[in-house]
């Protein structure tokens, strides 16, 4: 049997801090994709709608990417760091 010292799980707290961060990250872009949707309801003239339209898909693809990360994290428990658990 191999004792390793030094070499630990990802503590209970920092997952928390980050799927916390995660949550946070999520809402401000649902927030993002709101003004997004305003913006392009009130937007006046082609320029404006073409830019509208832009910044909607870009809150769109980036709240999409969020969650699928958060869907990942909240599929998988804690994995163990790379190279842990090798002798």
């Amino acid at each position: 049997m191999v004792v390793q010292l030094g070499k630990k799980r990802e503590p209970a707290s920092v997952q928390s801090i980050e799927r916390q961060r995660l949550i946070a990250d999520i809402r401000k872009a649902e927030q993002e994709w709101i003004q997004a949707e305003w913006t392009f309801q009130h937007a006046l003239g082609e320029d404006h709608v073409d830019y509208a339209i832009y910044c909607l898909e870009a809150a769109e693809k980036r709240l999409s990417i969020l969650l699928r990360q958060a869907k990942w994290q909240w599929s998988h428990p804690a994995t163990v760091e790379e190279g842990e658990g090798i002798g």
